[in-house]
C-alpha cells in the first residue's frame, strides 16, 4: 500500500504520526527550550557582548597610542591638528565602549572601575605631550610617547586583557549552563523521536524528508544556471552529503560570478546591461561613478529601480534610444555621446546591443562605453594650436614654406600667400603653377633664393617687392636646407616676414628722433627747475626768517623797518614765483578735480608776466562775482595759459603792444554750438587770450593744432605749443575757438563746462597777535641759516628748541629722552638719515607724537605720503613767521597725542 505513495505523501503520514508522538513530550520540551531561549539571549547580550566590547577597547588604545606618535612626530601644525583629531575620536569612542562594559558587565565591577581609572591616568600624559609639542620640543615629546606613554599603555593593554579573561570565564559559564539546558531539551526531543521511529517505515520516511527538498532545489538551481541566469542562489544549508554537495554548488557558483564580476569592474570603461523592459540589472565601477555625476542617485539605488534614460543620461538623450533600438530590431548601435557631468563633459564612445541567454532568447540588453574626452580635447588642442599659429603668423606677418627637392612641389603657409597677394591654395604648388602665378620678379627672386640655400646651405634676404595690386612691400626671410643621413638635399624650408610695418616706423622713428631730443630738453628744464627751486627755497628761508625778526628789532617808523619790509616783499614774490615754478614744473599725474580758473589763470599771468619782454604789457580780467568750477587739472590750465601766452608775445616781440586775458561765466553761444554740436548745453567758463600781433594766414589757422607744425625759425619752438593745448581743452570736454587778421593780431576763446561745487575758502586774515606756548621742540635742519632762524622764532614765541643739524643726531636726542619733547619739526633732505626716515624711527619710538615736516622741494615725499607714514603737517618752506606759529600751534593742539611733559616744570614755563 505504501508503494504506491508518492515520497511526499509517505511523508506527511510519518510526520504526523511523529507529531502525535511528540504531543505527549511538548509541554515539558517548551519549557525547556523557553529557558534555553532566555539564557541565549543573555549570554548573546551580556558576555559575549562585554568581550567584543573590550576587545575594541584594547584595539583603540592601541590606536590611540600610535596616534600619539604622530603627535610626537609632528612636524607643522596641520599634521599636529589631524593627529589630535585622531585621538580624541578615539577616545571618544574609548568612553563609550566603558560606559557600555559598566551596563553589560555581568561580575565585579570593581575590575572595570580599576581599567577606567588606568586609561583616565593616561590623560594628562596626553596633554603634556600636545604642549610639548606646541612648544616646539618633539624631541621630548617623543621620548616620552616612547618610554611613559608606552609603559602606561602596556598597564591598560595588561588590565583590559584581564577584563577580556573575566568576561571569557562569564561567558563560559552562560555557555555551560544554557548546554546544560539544551541537553536536557534534547533528551525530551529524543525521546519523542525514538517513539516515532519505533516503526522502520517512519524511519525511511524521516531520511526521505531530509533528502528531496534539497535536492529538488538543487535540481532548480541548477536547471537556471544552465539557461544563463547565474543571480540564482542555493538557500539549503546542512552538514550531511546533501548539504555538502549543496554548499560545493554554492561556492562554485559564487566563484564563477565573483569572478566575472570582478572583470567587468576591473575594466577601465563604462559597462552596463538592462532587462527588457530597459530597467538596469547591472552596472560597473566605472559606469556607477558616471552615474553618480549625472545623477543624485548612489550607485546601490541605480539597479532595479531606473530605466537606462534616467540613469545614462547624455545631453541629446540619444543612450535611450539607442538601447531601445538594440533591444527591438537587434542591431548593435555606435555613436558618440556627450555626457554633461557637474565639472566637466565627457565624451563617450557608446555601443549597445542585445543581450540573449545560452538558449538564444533575448533577455535584455547591454551597452559599453570608450572614455574618448581626452582624445576629443587632445585634437581640440592640436585645432586650436593650428589656429594660434595661424592667428600669430597673421598678426606678425610672417609666413613659412617649404620645398620638396626630389618633386619640385612647395607649399606655403596662408600668410605667405596673403604676404605675396596671391589666394591661398590649399594643393601643393609646383614649378610651372609658380611662374603662371607671379610676376617675373617674384619668380627670379624665388629662384635666386633656392639657389643661394642649395650652394650655401642657408640664406638670408631682405628684399621690396612689388604685389599684384601695385602696391611695394618689404620682406625679410630666411631659408635652411634639409639633408639626409647620407648628406643628400632633401627640401629647403625657411620663414617670409612682411617688415613694411617697420621699415615706416624706421623712418617715422628717425623723423621723431630730433623731436624726442628736444622734449627731452624740456623735460630736463623741469628737473633742473625743481633742483633749484630747493635750493633757492632754503635761501628765501633765511631771508624771511632773519628779514621777519630784524623787523621787529628795529622802530615801526624807521627807515631800517621800512627797507626791511621792502627786503620781505621780495622774499614773498620770489616764493611765489619759485611756487610757480615748481607748478609747472612738476611731472605728477594729473588727477581732474574742480578747480576755479581765476586763481589759477591769476598765478600762471604772475609766471607769464616774468617770461615775456617788458616791452609788452599784459591786461588781465577776471569776472567778479561767484563763478563755477571746471572739472580739471590746475597744472594743465597753467601750462594752457604758458603756451597760449607764449605764442602771443612771440608774435609780438618785434613791436611790443599789449597781451589781453579774459575769464568770463556764461552759457554757449549758439554759433559755438552750430559749430560744435557734440558739446553739451549749459555753463561754461570762456577764458580767452587775445595779441596784438602779426595774426595768422587761413592756411596756416587750419593747422595750427597740428603736432609738429610751426611758424617759427628752427630753434624757437617745437611746434607742439597749440597741440597740447587742443588735447587738454578735448581731454577737459571743451572747445577752443580762434579768431585770426593777418596785421591785426589773433583771440584764441576756450570754453570749458562748469561743475557744481563750493567756493574756494578765503584766506584767514592776519591776526596781529601771535599764539605762543612753553612746549619742548625738537628741531631738526642741516642748513644752519634756517635752523638759526627758526630757533630764534620759536624761542620769541616762547617755546623750548632743541636743535640738531643732522637726522641721526637727532634721533639720538629723541631716543635719550623720547617723553620730554611734545613736537618735533624736521626737514626733509639731510645727509645719513632724512626727514622721512626720522619721522618713522620717532614714531616707532613714540607713536602719536606731532611731527612737521618741512621741505623746499621734494620728489622723494608728498603730503599724502608723509599723512601715511604718520606726519601731522607737511609744509613747504619758505614759512613766514606767522605760518610758523599757526603750524606749531595747531600741531600741539589738534595732534594725536602730545608728550606727558608736566607743564608746572619751571624751565618749560612760557617766558
Amino acid at each position: 500500500m505504501f508503494k504506491d505513495l508518492k515520497i511526499m505523501h509517505r511523508l506527511g503520514i510519518g510526520f504526523g504520526t511523529i507529531l502525535i508522538l511528540m504531543i505527549s513530550l511538548g509541554t515539558v520540551a517548551l519549557h525547556q527550550m523557553g529557558q534555553l531561549s532566555d539564557l541565549t539571549r543573555k549570554m548573546y547580550r551580556h558576555p559575549f557582548q562585554v568581550s567584543n566590547t573590550v576587545q575594541r577597547v584594547d584595539s583603540n588604545i592601541i590606536r590611540l597610542h600610535n596616534a600619539m606618535k604622530d603627535v610626537a612626530l609632528s612636524r607643522i601644525p596641520q599634521e599636529l591638528q589631524v593627529a589630535v583629531l585622531t585621538m580624541q575620536a578615539l577616545e571618544e569612542e574609548i568612553e563609550g565602549d566603558f560606559n557600555a562594559i559598566k551596563h553589560l558587565y555581568l561580575g565585579e565591577h570593581a575590575m572595570v572601575d580599576h581599567a577606567f581609572a588606568l586609561y583616565k591616568e593616561w590623560l594628562p600624559i596626553r596633554d603634556e605631550i600636545i604642549a610639548l609639542v606646541e612648544d616646539g620640543e618633539p624631541w621630548r615629546a617623543a621620548e616620552i610617547a616612547k618610554g611613559r606613554c608606552a609603559a602606561h599603555m602596556e598597564l591598560i593593554s595588561q588590565s583590559m586583557a584581564l577584563l577580556n579573561e573575566s568576561t571569557q570565564y562569564e561567558a563560559e559559564l552562560f555557555f555551560n549552563h544554557t548546554r546544560k539546558v539544551r541537553r536536557q531539551a534534547f533528551i525530551l526531543m529524543y525521546w519523542a523521536l525514538g517513539l516515532a521511529f519505533t516503526a522502520g517505515l517512519y524511519f525511511t520516511w524521516l531520511v526521505t524528508r531530509s533528502v528531496a527538498s534539497p535536492v529538488q532545489e538543487i535540481v532548480e538551481v541548477s536547471d537556471a544556471i544552465a539557461k544563463g541566469d547565474l543571480h540564482r542562489q542555493i538557500t539549503y544549508h546542512s552538514e550531511d552529503e546533501v548539504g555538502q554537495m549543496a554548499e560545493s554548488l554554492r561556492h562554485m557558483l559564487s566563484g564563477v560570478i565573483g569572478e566575472g564580476q570582478s572583470i567587468k569592474r576591473g575594466i577601465p570603461i563604462v559597462l552596463w546591461t538592462a532587462d527588457t523592459e530597459l530597467k538596469m540589472t547591472y552596472i560597473n565601477r566605472a559606469a556607477a561613478t558616471l552615474a553618480e555625476a549625472l545623477t543624485d542617485i548612489t550607485a546601490e539605488g541605480l539597479v532595479g529601480d531606473y530605466r537606462v534614460d534616467e540613469v545614462m543620461k547624455d545631453e541629446d538623450g540619444l543612450c535611450g534610444i539607442m538601447a531601445r533600438k538594440s533591444l527591438l530590431y537587434g542591431m548593435q548601435n555606435d555613436m558618440e555621446l556627450y555626457f554633461k557631468c557637474q565639472d566637466d563633459v565627457r565624451c563617450l564612445r557608446c555601443v549597445t546591443s542585445q543581450l540573449k541567454d545560452l538558449t538564444g532568447q533575448v533577455v535584455g540588453v547591454m551597452g559599453v562605453g570608450i572614455d574618448i574626452t581626452q582624445r576629443i580635447k587632445a585634437e581640440e588642442r592640436l585645432m586650436e594650436s593650428e589656429a594660434r599659429l595661424e592667428e600669430a603668423q597673421r598678426i606678425a606677418h610672417l609666413g613659412h614654406w617649404e620645398c620638396n627637392l626630389e618633386t619640385g612641389l612647395a607649399t606655403w603657409s596662408q600668410e605667405f600667400y596673403r604676404i605675396f597677394g596671391l589666394e591661398p591654395a590649399t594643393d601643393p604648388i609646383s614649378r610651372d603653377f609658380l611662374k603662371k602665378s607671379v610676376s617675373s620678379e617674384h619668380f627670379e627672386l624665388i629662384d635666386r633664393i633656392l639657389k643661394s640655400i642649395l650652394h650655401e646651405g642657408r640664406t638670408v634676404f631682405e628684399e621690396q617687392i612689388t604685389l599684384p595690386d601695385g602696391s611695394a612691400r618689404w620682406v625679410i626671410g630666411k631659408g635652411l636646407l634639409a639633408r639626409d643621413e647620407d648628406g643628400t638635399p632633401l627640401s629647403a624650408f625657411g620663414t617670409v616676414q612682411d617688415i613694411t610695418d617697420q621699415k615706416q616706423a624706421e623712418e617715422s622713428r628717425l623723423a621723431l628722433e630730433s623731436e624726442l631730443r628736444q622734449s627731452q630738453k624740456l623735460q630736463a628744464i623741469g628737473t633742473l627747475a625743481g633742483g633749484i627751486a630747493h635750493d633757492f627755497n632754503n635761501i628765501l628761508a633765511a631771508i624771511l626768517g632773519f628779514s621777519e625778526l630784524l623787523q621787529d628789532e628795529v622802530e615801526k617808523e624807521s627807515l631800517e623797518h621800512q627797507y626791511v619790509g621792502e627786503i620781505l616783499k621780495a622774499a614773498r614774490r620770489a616764493r611765489d614765483l619759485v611756487k610757480q615754478i615748481l607748478n609747472f614744473s612738476r611731472q605728477a599725474d594729473q588727477t581732474l578735480t574742480p578747480v576755479f580758473l581765476g586763481p589759477v589763470i591769476g598765478d600762471a599771468v604772475k609766471l607769464l608776466r616774468a617770461t615775456i619782454p617788458s616791452t609788452i604789457t599784459i591786461d588781465l580780467t577776471l569776472d567778479e562775482g561767484a563763478q563755477k568750477p571746471v572739472m580739471a587739472d590746475p597744472t594743465q590750465i597753467h601750462q594752457m595759459v604758458m603756451n597760449l601766452g607764449a605764442n602771443a608775445a612771440h608774435a609780438m616781440r618785434q613791436q611790443g603792444r599789449c597781451i589781453a586775458v579774459s575769464l568770463t561765466e556764461g552759457p554757449l553761444p549758439a554759433e559755438v554750438m552750430s559749430r560744435h554740436p557734440d558739446l553739451k548745453a549749459g555753463e561754461y567758463q570762456c577764458f580767452t587770450i587775445t595779441d596784438q600781433g602779426c595774426g595768422l594766414a587761413p592756411e596756416t589757422r587750419q593747422r595750427i593744432f597740428e603736432p609738429f607744425f610751426t611758424t617759427k625759425e628752427p630753434g624757437e619752438g617745437t611746434g607742439m605749443g597749440l597741440s597740447v593745448v587742443h588735447g587738454i581743452v578735448k581731454a577737459l570736454k571743451g572747445t577752443i575757438e580762434v579768431e585770426s587778421v593777418v596785421g591785426q593780431g589773433t583771440r584764441f576763446a576756450i570754453y570749458l563746462p562748469t561743475v557744481d561745487a563750493a567756493p574756494p575758502a578765503l584766506d584767514a586774515p592776519a591776526q596781529h597777535t601771535l599764539p605762543t606756548g612753553g612746549e619742548h621742540i625738537l628741531l631738526v635742519d642741516d642748513e644752519e641759516a634756517i635752523l638759526t632762524a627758526t630757533v630764534t622764532a620759536l624761542q620769541g614765541l616762547g617755546y623750548r628748541v632743541t636743535q640738531s643739524q643732522a637726522g641721526d643726531e637727532a634721533l639720538a636726542l629723541f631716543q635719550a629722552n623720547p617723553d620730554g619733547f611734545h613736537l618735533v619739526i624736521t626737514d626733509m633732505n639731510m645727509p645719513n638719515l632724512n626727514g622721512a626716515q626720522l619721522s618713522e624711527n620717532i614714531l616707532a619710538i613714540r607713536p602719536g607724537i606731532p611731527i612737521i615736516l618741512l621741505t623746499g622741494y621734494s620728489d622723494q615725499i608728498d603730503e599724502a605720503l608723509a599723512k601715511k607714514i604718520g606726519i601731522q603737517s607737511y609744509l613747504l618752506k619758505p614759512l613766514a613767521r606767522d605760518q610758523l606759529a599757526h603750524a606749531v600751534r595747531d600741531a600741539m593742539e589738534h595732534g594725536p597725542g602730545t608728550a606727558p611733559l608736566a607743564m608746572n616744570d619751571p624751565e618749560n614755563k612760557t617766558p
